[in-house]
């Protein structure tokens, strides 16, 4: 009797993951949360992401985020001539007493930047390998999320979540400021359930289509989509979003090891295959898999695309460190 092995997978670009796992014992979303998710470690981590972000993003990056304004403000940038029509109270009166000519003030005004985070709440995202004690994917997306969100929450961002599998879910709503940061954390913790494949093409389309105001989009995805995200991701940057790109993966997804007669159950369709994998297919499948992450990569990389690949065995911390080292992902 073949052994039964859960699996996710992207068949469709010939990428199948394969790693030994009962089925009966693949675990829900809801049922994987524990009050450890966020606990007291992880919110004393976040304040020190955000005071090293300030640090990180302090002078160049931080100026593409300033736009001059007449008026009164934090900073005092320049001067400008008088022309008619300013504001009278917008005058140095002190010039004009010196030079006798009309000089108006401009100040610095930083702007607050709508910050959307698109999280794959797919069935692939659920899943993990038999007696693994690591977090699942979405269980590492939801912290990379949390994370970025208190960092845009904390510089004043409008900061909102959306859920997608198959196609666009339930979102938060726009939050802003470090009040707010609970709802971004009930939210996360009171994750739905969703059925179905991966869909990024119409998801990422109603989500364009929703929103008035171009941000930010982080996509935060392992990317399994049968139909591939290239489409999809082009199709954010048409639109004006600044997209940047997490893919999580598990390391047992990329090099697995399972050997023998195997039954292979796609964990988002359900669909089965009978396979007898020996070490000539796994490292069939290893190159396979190496070429789909390069391609995603180099994609990217055209498009003007931020992109991080993260796993679960690599801590939170280091992920979202690397990330804001980018210099791209927040500014």
């Amino acid at each position: 009797m073949p052994g039964t092995t859960q699996i996710s997978s992207n068949s469709k670009q010939g990428i199948t993951i394969a790693v030994r796992e009962n089925p009966t014992h693949f675990t829900p979303a809801l049922e994987t949360i524990t009050p450890l998710l966020f606990d007291s470690v992880f919110l004393s981590k976040l304040e020190q992401l955000y005071l090293l972000s300030k640090k990180l993003f302090r002078g160049a990056h931080r100026a593409e985020r300033r736009s001059r304004q007449i008026g009164s403000s934090l900073e005092f940038a320049d001067y400008r001539n008088y022309t008619s029509g300013d504001d009278l109270r917008s005058i140095d009166w002190n010039i004009y007493g010196r030079l006798d000519r009309l000089f108006v003030k401009l100040f610095e005004q930083e702007q607050d930047l709508d910050i959307s985070f698109l999280l794959d709440a797919s069935a692939s995202m659920r899943w993990t390998p038999e007696g693994s004690d690591r977090l699942s994917k979405f269980d590492q997306a939801r912290r990379i999320t949390a994370s970025l969100a208190y960092i845009g929450l904390a510089n004043l961002d409008r900061v909102n979540v959306h859920y997608f599998a198959s196609r666009l879910e339930e979102d938060l709503g726009l939050c802003r400021g470090k009040s707010h940061f609970h709802k971004v954390l009930d939210f996360l913790r009171d994750a739905p359930i969703l059925e179905g494949e991966t869909r990024l093409k119409p998801s990422l389309r109603s989500f364009a289509q929703r929103m008035k105001r171009r941000g930010l989009v982080f996509v935060i995805s392992d990317l399994f989509d049968p139909d591939g995200c290239e489409e999809a991701l082009a199709l954010l940057r048409y639109h004006q979003f600044e997209v940047h790109v997490i893919q999580v993966l598990d390391p047992a997804e990329l090099r697995p090891t399972s050997t023998g007669d195997l039954r292979l159950v796609e964990s988002e369709s359900g669909q089965a295959y009978e396979v007898t994998a020996t070490e000539a297919l796994l490292r069939r499948y290893h190159a396979e898999i190496d070429g789909f992450l390069e391609k995603t990569a180099s994609f990217c990389v055209e498009k003007g695309i931020s992109y991080a690949q993260a796993t679960t065995a690599v801590p939170f911390e280091d992920l979202v460190l690397r990330v804001l080292r980018d210099g791209r992902m927040i500014q």
